[in-house]
């Protein structure tokens, strides 16, 4: 299943799972703009960092990507900022 992790500044990480990278990355736009919740476990909020610069891996990347502004638009902030060998996948996917 494909999984995307975000990590923010203040060292918190997330993983989201989805049957597309785009679902994972869709279901993480939800939470940042507000319109999911993370948890439903009573007496643990969980709320987007103030700061936009959102790093994330694709599977098993070794290393992190940048989004320096979060844009809500799958292509801007995921496609357009990994390696070409991780849009090829993404690509494979037919996702473009």
């Amino acid at each position: 299943m494909p999984t995307i992790k975000f990590r923010f500044k203040t060292e918190c990480q997330l993983t989201v799972e989805g049957d597309s990278y785009e679902e994972a990355y869709l279901r993480f736009k939800d939470f940042m703009h507000g319109e999911t919740l993370i948890s439903t476990e009573k007496g643990l909020d969980i709320y987007p960092p103030e700061e936009p610069t959102v790093f994330f891996e694709i599977d098993d990347q070794t290393d992190y990507n940048t989004i320096d502004n979060f844009n809500g638009d799958f292509v801007k902030d995921i496609v357009e900022n990994c390696s070409d060998d991780t849009q090829a996948r993404i690509d494979h996917q037919g996702i473009r």
